[in-house]
Formats: structure tokens, C-alpha cells, sequence
């Protein structure tokens, strides 16, 4: 009877362990689908986050030319209360680029920098650093650290 007692205890035994080890492969399959599904969902919000950054810089980018057209007719107008309210859509348009994270780059009186300005004349003010930006012909923007179009400018070059 013992023979017995003692082979239903071990099948018993090894019954319990053969589902114990499954259980932990179950817990393992789990963990490792959950781990990946996470990682999904990064991946996800992150090319998500940039498809919508490139959309609004390839917007940006296609407006920028009316913008330039605009602030020339702008600069065309004499009546003060005209021009008064084309700076009141131009100031609601550049709200409008702040709003989904585009700035304009700010480049008089800073110093040249490639990567934000193009330089296409050179000045010479004696009163003035060299390389600093003495006006801007273009204005440039930039979004989360990507210029969408570059400042032209005209830099300080001092005679050495």
C-alpha cells in the first residue's frame, strides 16, 4: 500500500512542479508581451509627436512666403490705422506659429550663427562687435530646435 501511497505522492510531486514550471513560462510570456506592448506604445506617441512636428514645419514652411508678401504690401500702405491692423494679423499669425511651438528667431543685435542665420552682406559699424547681426532682410523660424528656414541677415565685419 505504501508502493501506492508513495507513487501518488510523486506523480502528485511531479504534476505540482511540471505546473509550476508552466505557470512561470506563463508569467515570463506575459512579462515579455507586456515589456514589448510598453515599448510599442513609446514608439507610437514618439513617431506620432514627430509626424506632427514635421507637418506643422512643412505648413510653416509653405505659409512663410505669404507672410513675406504680406509684410511687403504692408510696408506699401501709408494710413496709419491700415498698417495699425495688418500688424494686428500679422501679431495673431505669428500667435497662431507660437501656439503649435514655432518662434521667430530673434537675430538683431545677437551674433552670427550659422546654424540659425544666413549672412549675405557684410556691414562695417565701429560701434559694434564683429559677427554681430546688424539687420535681418528674412525672418527665420525655428521649432523645437530645427530651423525651419534660416534669418538672412547682414553681419558686422571690423577690419583686423
Amino acid at each position: 500500500m505504501t508502493d501506492k501511497k508513495d507513487m501518488k505522492e510523486k506523480h502528485h510531486r511531479e504534476h505540482q512542479s511540471h505546473t509550476e514550471s508552466r505557470e512561470a513560462e506563463y508569467l515570463e510570456l506575459a512579462q515579455r508581451i507586456k515589456a514589448e506592448f510598453d515599448n510599442f506604445k513609446k514608439r507610437n506617441a514618439e513617431i506620432s509627436s514627430q509626424s506632427f512636428d514635421n507637418g506643422v514645419a512643412t505648413l510653416v514652411a509653405k505659409l512663410l512666403p505669404a507672410i513675406d508678401s504680406f509684410k511687403q504690401a504692408k510696408d506699401s500702405v501709408k494710413d496709419e490705422n491700415v498698417i495699425k491692423g495688418l500688424d494686428l494679423v500679422l501679431s495673431q499669425i505669428l500667435g497662431a506659429f507660437e501656439s503649435v511651438g514655432v518662434k521667430k528667431i530673434e537675430a538683431v543685435d545677437t551674433t552670427f550663427d550659422p546654424n540659425l542665420h544666413n549672412a549675405v552682406l557684410v556691414g562695417h559699424d565701429e560701434t559694434k562687435p564683429d559677427g554681430q547681426i546688424l539687420s535681418v532682410y528674412q525672418d527665420g523660424f525655428i521649432m523645437n530646435d530645427r530651423v525651419i528656414r534660416h534669418s538672412v541677415v547682414q553681419i558686422n565685419k571690423l577690419d583686423n
